[in-house]
């Protein structure tokens, strides 16, 4: 999801070159169909039907695969690697024009949006490296939602990501979530999806004994449902953060250690970004980070965090 969002911008140029054409979304359905209002998206194909394995595989390309991307004129493949055998397939399965566009750099440290925006303009298309904005549902109209539509304040906290070492520690976000808590009189929702399985049922005792909420494995339409009314979201790079830097809603804290937030880190004046003292980091190339323990953000300290925080409420709330 974080990939797709940090897209946004280039998909949103080339919505604005070809606004009355098809746009058809591949990849994994749930993230493409929260983009698809933003970009007025046609249709959404699951990259996970077994047609699509051939896109990767050498050998003939099939009747029906060819019939399916018949209508497609133009193809943009996101990914690391411009040898991916991807590009070459949608040519021989007929597609006349195929785009690469490069998910991240390879070396240096150019941020995403702009790399992505410097290949488009080679392409033609005016691009440019600017936040991206969800346009959600109006009036999503859902139960559950209730609480979150009141007058409480919300803090969003969401520990994990798709990789442990991009994890600040699980205690370090307690502490401070309890402080900013009782401090600004907030109610705070944890956030967790499937890779934060082993902490669910730490975090159940401890939203029960709390008063908090806790949001595990809900459908994305929700989660930003609910993320949009939250004054504050707190969490690593992840694609989570990157989902509540795009809505309208919550001041975002960012926390990046092995990862490079100059490459990852979502852009706008809404998101500030906290590294730990650790001289090495950010030490991960691409998507491999070669650390075995992530030190930088173990000695990220929960007092900064709190700090940082703290500024973005004392400038809207009262203290409590």
């Amino acid at each position: 999801m974080g990939d797709l969002l940090l897209a946004g911008p280039a998909l949103l140029a080339v919505r604005r070159r070809y606004p009355r054409s098809r746009l058809i979304g591949l990849g994994q359905p749930a993230p493409w169909r929260l983009l698809s209002r933003t970009l007025s998206l046609n249709e959404v194909w699951d990259s996970g039907e077994s047609r699509w394995a051939q896109l990767f595989a050498p050998g003939p390309v099939s009747p029906e695969l060819r019939n399916c991307l018949a209508p497609v004129q133009l193809a943009l493949v996101f990914s690391p690697d411009q040898s991916s055998p991807v590009s070459a397939r949608l040519r021989q399965a007929g597609v006349p024009a195929v785009h690469w566009v490069p998910s991240f750099p390879e070396e240096g440290r150019e941020a995403v949006a702009t790399l992505q925006a410097r290949h488009l303009t080679g392409y033609g298309f005016a691009a440019e490296a600017r936040p991206f904005r969800l346009a959600l549902p109006e009036n999503p109209g859902e139960p559950e939602l209730a609480d979150f539509s009141g007058a409480a304040v919300w803090l969003a906290v969401a520990p994990g990501s798709g990789n442990p070492q991009k994890n600040w520690p699980l205690s370090h976000y307690y502490e401070v979530s309890r402080a900013l808590a009782w401090k600004y009189k907030l109610r705070v929702v944890w956030v967790t999806g499937p890779a934060e399985a082993a902490a669910v049922p730490y975090l159940t005792a401890l939203t029960a004994a709390q008063g908090h909420v806790l949001l595990n494995g809900a459908p994305l339409e929700r989660l930003a449902a609910v993320l949009a009314r939250c004054r504050l979201f707190l969490g690593n790079d992840s694609g989570l953060t990157h989902l509540a830097a795009a809505l309208d809603g919550p001041e975002v804290v960012a926390l990046f250690g092995p990862t490079d937030p100059q490459v990852w880190a979502p852009p706008g004046a809404r998101v500030r970004v906290l590294t730990g003292p650790c001289p090495e980091a950010p030490c991960a190339r691409g998507r491999e980070i070669p650390c075995p323990e992530s030190h930088c953000l173990r000695d990220l300290a929960p007092e900064r965090v709190l700090q940082a925080a703290g500024e973005i409420l004392s400038a809207s709330l009262p203290a409590g």
